[in-house]
């Protein structure tokens, strides 16, 4: 007996299969759309970085170029301060992953913009130490200075290890605004960071 398939199936197949293929082919504009976002959105950038010995202490000294998108930009000229995280470690070169840091630090900085006075500021939250500036470019080239640092003691080294010195750099997303955050961990223009920069040093 030979069995024939309904004319209205194949129609419904055919209205399915071409339902799949336009959803398919809307991932893929989108996909396309948020990767050329990505490419086109700013970072920060580790340029320099090097330690010192110094009466016996190992201090750092980095230089971190910010450059922020055109969103978080606008968001600094409407009142809303920018918090940027630099996370240091310093760990024996080739640790394993459960190998406690020898030192861990983590720098916090604000970045603001006061409309009325026309000033940008930069503060240190560490030290509360708060600077002024005119330009916008002059507050970034002081926001990206990040010198003397104390890390450890030489004699806490063990001679002819290595060592391996890794510090990188965020936005952090927390320390926005509530009703910012939902938006900011969404849009790839808000996730502003560095890759990691390395300096080994041997005692």
């Amino acid at each position: 007996m030979a069995f024939t398939t309904p004319v209205w199936r194949s129609w419904v197949d055919i209205d399915e299969a071409d339902r799949v293929m336009r959803l398919l082919r809307f991932g893929l504009l989108l996909l396309m759309a948020c990767q050329s976002f990505i490419v086109l959105a700013e970072d920060f950038e580790i340029p320099q970085l090097s330690v010192r010995l110094l009466d016996g202490i190992y201090s750092m000294d980095a230089d971190i170029d910010y450059r922020f998108s055109e969103q978080a930009l606008e968001a600094l000229h409407n009142g809303v301060p920018l918090t940027l995280e630099v996370h240091v470690q310093l760990r024996r070169a080739g640790a394993w992953v459960w190998e406690k840091d020898l030192f861990e630090l983590r720098l916090r900085y604000q970045f603001r913009y006061h409309a009325l006075a026309e000033l940008y500021q930069v503060i240190d939250l560490q030290s509360g130490t708060e600077q002024d500036f005119v330009t916008r470019s002059a507050a970034l080239s002081a926001l990206g200075k990040i010198r003397g640092v104390s890390l450890i003691e030489q004699e806490q080294l063990e001679p002819e290890q290595s060592y391996a010195l890794s510090v990188q750099t965020a936005l952090d997303i927390e320390a926005l605004p509530l009703p910012l955050r939902p938006l900011a961990y969404l849009t790839p223009a808000w996730s502003l960071s560095s890759e990691t920069k390395t300096w080994y040093l041997r005692p």
